[in-house]
């Protein structure tokens, strides 16, 4: 009876911390970007606490407060230079005719598609594969939202300044005091349980700085290479940085990422066609941005993607691919995000409790430290 009713304790505990973090699930959400941002950080924190002056050093205070205006300062930056781009971009598909648009391209690849046409089936398949392409090409050029924001404007700034603020504020002091975080979850562990979560702590602390830091170099790297290539073959350098941008950041979800990238980028690539006054043959143009993402993509698969997960994830390709698709139906994008963080805490803290089990051993037989 006594072990029947600790059970009952733990999962009414656990119900009602569910419960709490939703309804501050706005707080949470700061401490989480928060203990993200630090965790990205922290290299240039170390790197500020190295700089010697004679007998002088910086302060943890100093050295958490430098850290956070260098972070301001890149984000500044990235969001000048490129807003003025999305701002273009915004305006330029917006007045976009789609349906002239598609009828171009139907017609300037008549030679390819007329020999389908012939036979039934494939006049059936073209028609079915036509209303997708134009269903999603609504859906990803959809500017109604933004209308709704600009009617909401200063709701909106208001809360930018609120989470700005809040998240610079934490960010501060997880820098400054490195285990504030391990020191506040230990408030809530039992004692004999201390050294164990301790342990896992640290582990997830570097293998999630290792993929943090890992997806913001992806990112970075994808976006130029995507940028240059587009460029090298002809599109505007206001498009082809859109375009890089979107597939930069897109792709940091695993599978799914690099497809959305890519016919994003094609859908762009053809609008952008049919609207130049002096065009160039279309098959070359089309050819030359299909290489462009193949190229990327294979550097993805094979340099970048193999760096990152190599320091964090060590799971099967299949247990990725099944736990993307999990998240996804749960919480879709957002869900497909976080999956690999979250699945690699949980493989962590399986590992440091519960090894005795097969399955647990199998899952985490890869994890490094």
């Amino acid at each position: 009876m006594g072990e029947r009713l600790k059970y009952i304790i733990w999962l009414v505990v656990a119900t009602l911390s569910i419960l709490l973090i939703w309804y501050f699930r706005a707080v949470v959400s700061f401490l989480i970007v928060s203990a993200v941002l630090s965790l990205v950080a922290r290299p240039i924190f170390d790197i500020i606490k190295k700089i010697r002056i004679r007998k002088w050093h910086p302060s943890n205070t100093l050295g958490a407060l430098i850290t956070v205006l260098t972070l301001w300062v890149f984000i500044l930056f990235f969001f000048r230079v490129s807003v003025p781009f999305i701002v273009k971009e915004v305006h330029f598909l917006s007045n976009v005719d789609l349906d002239a648009v598609f009828d171009t391209a139907e017609r300037l690849l008549g030679s390819l598609i007329s020999p389908l046409k012939q036979t039934e089936f494939g006049k059936a398949g073209l028609e079915v594969v036509q209303d997708q392409i134009k269903e999603t090409a609504l859906t990803f050029f959809d500017f109604s939202r933004l209308r709704d924001l600009a009617a909401s404007l200063a709701s909106f700034l208001g809360g930018v300044f609120i989470f700005a603020f809040s998240v610079s504020f934490i960010t501060f002091f997880f820098l400054k005091e490195e285990w504030l975080i391990v020191q506040g979850l230990l408030l809530f562990i039992p004692n004999q349980y201390e050294e164990g979560i301790k342990h896992a702590l640290a582990s997830i602390k570097t293998l999630l700085r290792r993929y943090f830091i890992g997806i913001i170099i992806q990112i970075t790297l994808i976006s130029l290479f995507v940028t240059l290539g587009l460029a090298l073959v002809g599109m505007e350098l206001q498009h082809a940085v859109i375009i890089g941008l979107f597939a930069g950041f897109v792709n940091v979800i695993p599978y799914m990422g690099p497809l959305i990238g890519a016919f994003f980028g094609f859908l762009v690539a053809l609008v952008v066609y049919v609207q130049m006054p002096v065009a160039p043959d279309f098959l070359p143009y089309m050819f030359g941005v299909f290489i462009v993402f193949l190229i990327v993509q294979l550097l993805d698969n094979i340099i970048f993607q193999p760096f990152i997960f190599s320091a964090s994830v060590r799971a099967h390709p299949l247990e990725i691919f099944i736990l993307i698709l999990a998240a996804g139906y749960m919480s879709g994008i957002i869900g497909m995000f976080l999956a690999i963080p979250v699945y690699t805490i949980i493989r962590v803290i399986a590992k440091e409790f519960f090894f005795n089990y097969k399955l647990v051993q199998k899952l985490t037989e890869k994890i490094r430290e």
